[in-house]
């Protein structure tokens, strides 16, 4: 596939780190007012992206799925109160791991990019704690399965306890975490990392191949288009 003008995307180089927001108050949500989350949009370009930046970021553990020498990386920016994103979690990630992933030919990495306001910010943080006893994408997999109507309290405190008691979690550690919102800066990170990359709604995927070219794909695609758009990445 042939490499693409890098004009537009020099900026994807740049990384921002995590800015001085206060989640206690959950200010993160103020980008929700100027986000279009119902975005359903393909873009079928390859764009080259500036590899040494963007796909380090596939080595952030325990957010990712895959072997770490995956010729494909998938990053997913996504809100845990998101219907489209819980979509993709329920009937297509299925589909993307056993046929990818587990073959070594794909790895996924979640990014949070919250929008809908504090019970999203409670979901990040849960995840990332039940990450730290190496249960991330099994917190991941039961609020997607759990998820309810936006905002509704599903996402409560309470909830996620109860969440964390389901897998197992060590109260103690997970309540210290949670709590203390350990994670707080990294999911601001993380959803800088998303505006860097032009991500302007849930879900986006932003897929690089091993060439280092970038496609953006916007919404609750199925996983027809997945597997296109992998397929040809692995070709070339």
């Amino acid at each position: 596939m042939s490499k693409i003008s890098r004009k537009g995307f020099a900026i994807a180089a740049i990384i921002v780190g995590a800015v001085g927001i206060g989640i206690g108050a959950y200010s993160i949500a103020t980008v929700a007012s100027t986000l279009d989350r119902s975005k359903t949009e393909l873009n079928r370009e390859w764009i080259l992206a500036p590899p040494e930046d963007v796909l380090d970021l596939a080595f952030d553990k325990p957010a990712s799925l895959g072997s770490i020498s995956a010729p494909v990386t998938i990053f997913e920016f996504g809100d845990y109160q998101c219907p489209n994103c819980q979509r993709f979690a329920t009937q297509v990630k299925p589909l993307i791991v056993k046929n990818y992933v587990d073959r070594g030919n794909v790895r996924l990495v979640f990014k949070d990019f919250v929008i809908y306001g504090s019970d999203s910010v409670n979901g990040a943080l849960a995840a990332h704690c039940a990450g730290d006893q190496g249960r991330f994408w099994d917190m991941h997999d039961l609020m997607y399965s759990n998820q309810e109507a936006i905002n509704s309290g599903w996402l409560s405190t309470d909830n996620i306890r109860r969440f964390a008691s389901e897998i197992d979690l060590d109260a103690e550690q997970f309540d210290s975490c949670f709590n203390n919102k350990k994670y707080a800066e990294k999911i601001t990170k993380n959803v800088n990392e998303g505006k860097t990359l032009g991500v302007d709604g849930t879900p986006t995927f932003i897929i690089i191949d091993s060439n280092g070219e970038m496609m953006t794909v916007r919404g609750a695609q199925p996983f027809g288009t997945f597997k296109e758009i992998l397929d040809k990445a692995l070709e070339g």
